[in-house]
């Protein structure tokens, strides 16, 4: 065997163990649980999914836009993009579509190129407060229709409430 083929394959299996590391030493939640991460995800910290309280979710890059909410009208959204939380999660380059689940089991498809594109919202802020069960919190999913298309792909009837789980799947 080569020296070069067998430096490379140590630097593989040493990645591999660091990844395996690195998931094991995932934070759990030490709240409530406000968003689950399942599917072809790298990064998990119970039962082959990644659970997340609301800080855990906070602790992520935030962004914050206004848009035309199609139900609620002007609205500023704040929270996490789903592509920085895929980018998070370790998602694989095949990967083909992500589903939202809402908590009344409503499932919504989001092509995974659009997800990584556009900056669309796992939003748990609006107008500066937290987003309360009344209003579709704590977690909606929020599109960013001031994008010219984003509209066209995603129509009015995909924005989410209640979101609870993010699946990643082929």
């Amino acid at each position: 065997m080569k020296s070069t083929t067998r430096v490379g394959l140590c630097l593989l299996v040493v990645g591999l163990l660091g990844t395996v590391a690195f998931a094991q030493s995932c934070p759990a939640p030490m709240g409530d649980v406000v968003l689950t991460m399942s599917g072809a995800i790298a990064l998990e910290n119970e039962n082959g999914v990644l659970e997340f309280d609301m800080a855990m979710l906070q602790a992520l890059p935030y962004t914050e836009y206004e848009v035309e909410d199609p139900w609620l009208g002007t609205q500023v959204y704040g929270g996490v993009e789903l592509g920085i939380l895929l980018d998070y999660v370790g998602i694989p380059a095949d990967a083909a579509r992500i589903v939202t689940v809402a908590s009344d089991g409503l499932e919504v498809v989001i092509e995974a190129k659009d997800a990584l594109y556009y900056p669309i919202l796992i939003a748990f802020m609006s107008d500066g407060d937290e987003i309360i069960s009344s209003m579709g919190g704590p977690i909606k999913l929020a599109f960013p229709y001031q994008i010219e298309g984003v509209e066209d792909l995603y129509a009015p009837e995909v924005w989410s409430w209640f979101v609870v789980e993010v699946r990643v799947e082929y």
